[in-house]
């Protein structure tokens, strides 16, 4: 919990944190597409359980497309992203109540658990909230965020599980700070 707390403390402006990121870090396509357009230098993993791992085969839904966007980050080698990545395991998402960073992503958020006044503590400019399915949808509005589909459009973010809820529904949501002027461009090169 210190060491996350302690990074995010010195580094959180310059990160992306994915709260509840799991056991193994997979399918993180949509989470590279938001880093590249934020120029962010470090990409966090945080969650309760005993460790996370690090496959390099389980990490892109879509290796080809994640891996130029990377490359072109990193001067054609995708792989130096790794060197970015920082992964807390035994680390609860209550713990970073109050931690500024600059982007978060929320995923594997149990039923009936709510993380909005946790994620609004954290002041980040973009919310990125993936796979609904058996996971509790949080509501951010009140924290003074704002659904933007035109962003999620824009950054070229796919739900790595199709599949609807609700009519119009993508399976996912990406949340803007209320009052952030920063229009995201295209991430893909």
């Amino acid at each position: 919990m210190l060491a996350a707390v302690d990074f995010l403390s010195r580094h959180g402006t310059r990160s992306l944190v994915s709260l509840g990121c799991g056991e193994v870090l997979n399918r993180i396509d949509n989470h590279v597409r938001l880093f590249a357009t934020l120029e962010l230098q470090y990409y966090v993993g945080v969650d309760c359980v005993p460790c996370i791992l690090l496959d390099p085969d389980a990490l892109f839904a879509h290796p080809e497309e994640a891996r130029a966007i990377l490359g072109a980050i990193y001067g054609g080698t995708w792989e130096r992203f790794l060197d970015a990545l920082r992964l807390f395991p035994q680390t609860w998402a209550e713990e970073l109540r109050g931690v500024r960073c600059r982007a978060v992503v929320c995923q594997r958020v149990p039923p009936f658990v709510h993380w909005e006044s946790i994620l609004g503590s954290m002041r980040p400019d973009w919310i990125l909230q993936e796979d609904f399915h058996g996971c509790e949808r949080q509501d951010l509005r009140r924290c003074g965020y704002e659904k933007s589909r035109t962003a999620a459009r824009r950054l070229g973010l796919k739900p790595f599980r199709p599949w609807k809820i609700l009519p119009g529904e993508r399976n996912l949501a990406l949340w803007k700070r209320k009052g952030l002027q920063h229009r995201p461009r295209a991430s893909v090169p």
